[in-house]
């Protein structure tokens, strides 16, 4: 399966600089007590965000 997409041609700039994902995400899963990574490529800006649980990581019950 690949990753959603506009159509050729269209790109979307909500805030005028950083391009809208076309993607409609669903939480699927949720954690407290994590350490989050975020990253920036120093040469194109690309940004990823990773995480990694700790000893007191807790799972988040989506249902209350």
């Amino acid at each position: 399966m690949e990753k959603c997409c506009f159509p050729p041609g269209i790109t979307i700039k909500p805030d005028g600089k950083n391009e809208l994902d076309s993607c409609i995400y669903e939480e699927v899963e949720c954690y407290k007590n994590v350490t989050v990574h975020v990253m920036r490529c120093q040469r194109c800006g690309h940004v990823e965000i990773s995480w990694e649980r700790q000893e007191d990581t807790e799972e988040v019950d989506l249902d209350e």
